[in-house]
């Protein structure tokens, strides 16, 4: 096929409503879900198609209760088998029941000859250009031709077309491998995912804000109610229109010139809801350590908050306590050395300022509560699991370190938490 021919033949895979019988509307089933508020079977017409097979709640197919509609497409099979069922030369029209069973099996062809046009365009031609144009002529044959095709074969010829033509274009960016992963609800929001192998990935409703996905390889990943609110997508490789359409974004998001932008996302986006992928902004974050870290990160009150041996750094080390010299530091490494007695300390600190008033304050008695549950002085003890804070210290699933910055606790080495007054 010549240059002339290629704009023509993507033209015929842009879904065209204007010039279809309304064939999705009557010929493929649904049945009533999430996505469809009513069930039809095959070959019945849909409640809302008017007599002139236009769809009477287009403009608000979701508040209706037909979301699966406004994330179906056809890929131009609709346009292309209703021009052929009513042919502008005078003779016998294609009996609606043909049609429609044509229609089905172009439909599967046509996302087919998508991919394989996208495979043409990243390579400028070979194989894939070859194979799309073998594909592109059997559509055109006859009713019986067509319904005879065994679509299965086909996509196992086209899908090792496509394996190829990916990883050449991936080559060279060291891009993960999540083939087939489940990463339904993951957080991935600001994730550089540039050349990442995603085919066949679970991504329902994962956080994919911000997130770089040039170069990605999404071919068949389910991104039903998957958040690409500012990702971007411009450079997706197999990426299609119903993909699209499945997930939430906003105007802050890149897509492929050959996709269009789902009208449910809105125009703008507000502000705080989305980052904007690491490859446009600067991705430093200072100087704090890594996550979980003995003495790595930093509290918001500007002291080192790790949970390691390294107990010198925990809350007794902050700055402005005055524990600079060495006697100091040699309380400090006895405590670390399993001396955790609180009176053997009482008194030797108290010139520490906010230390001194700190510890003091933590190991003398507290006052009787009337009523209180626990009275008298508290002993302290080890951590007690609860919310934030797992049995054995470890991270709690799905939390990060910045979630964990604002607690604010001070430990000595891992040792017992004491509670006192401030």
């Amino acid at each position: 096929m010549n240059e002339e021919e290629r704009p023509g033949r993507s033209d015929r895979l842009r879904a065209d409503c204007e010039r279809c019988a309304g064939l999705c509307c009557v010929a493929l089933p649904f049945a009533a879900s999430a996505d469809f508020a009513v069930h039809k079977p095959a070959g019945q017409r849909c409640g809302n198609l008017t007599a002139e097979n236009r769809c009477s709640i287009h403009a608000r197919l979701r508040e209706s209760g037909f979301a699966g509609c406004s994330v179906f497409d056809c890929y131009g099979a609709g346009q292309r088998v209703s021009a052929r069922a009513t042919p502008r030369t005078p003779g016998p029209r294609m009996p609606e029941s043909l049609m429609f069973a044509v229609f089905r099996v172009t439909r599967q062809l046509h996302e087919l000859l998508w991919l394989l046009t996208e495979a043409e365009a990243v390579e400028g031609g070979g194989e894939a250009g070859a194979l799309a144009a073998e594909l592109d002529a059997l559509i055109d044959e006859d009713a019986d031709t067509v319904l005879a095709v065994d679509v299965e074969a086909w996509r196992a010829r086209v899908g090792p077309v496509l394996e190829r033509v990916s990883e050449r274009a991936r080559r060279g960016l060291d891009g993960r491998d999540l083939a087939r992963a489940d990463l339904m609800g993951a957080r991935l929001r600001g994730a550089r995912l540039r050349g990442a192998g995603m085919r066949g990935a679970l991504l329902i409703a994962a956080d994919l804000r911000g997130a770089d996905l040039r170069q990605a390889d999404l071919l068949g990943a389910d991104l039903r109610d998957a958040d690409v609110c500012g990702a971007d997508l411009s450079g997706a490789l197999f990426l299609t229109q119903p993909q699209l359409n499945a997930a939430h974004g906003d105007s802050a998001t890149l897509v492929p010139d050959t996709l269009v932008r789902p009208a449910h996302w809105p125009d703008t986006s507000s502000a705080g809801q989305h980052d904007a992928p690491r490859h446009r902004r600067d991705s430093r974050r200072g100087a704090a350590g890594p996550a979980g870290g003995g003495g790595g990160r930093r509290s918001g009150h500007g002291k080192r908050t790790g949970r390691g041996a390294d107990g010198e750094r925990n809350g007794t080390g902050a700055a402005g306590s005055g524990d600079g010299g060495p006697g100091n530091r040699a309380q400090r490494g006895a405590r670390n050395g399993g001396q955790r007695d609180g009176r053997e300390r009482n008194g030797r600190e108290r010139d520490g300022g906010e230390r001194g008033g700190q510890e003091r304050d933590a190991r003398q008695p507290e006052p009787q509560r009337s009523g209180s549950r626990r009275s008298g002085s508290r002993k302290a003890g080890p951590r007690q699991p609860g919310p934030g804070n797992p049995a054995g210290g470890s991270d709690a699933p799905g939390r990060n370190a910045s979630d964990r910055r604002g607690e604010g606790r001070r430990d000595n080495g891992g040792g017992p938490r004491r509670r006192g007054r401030r």
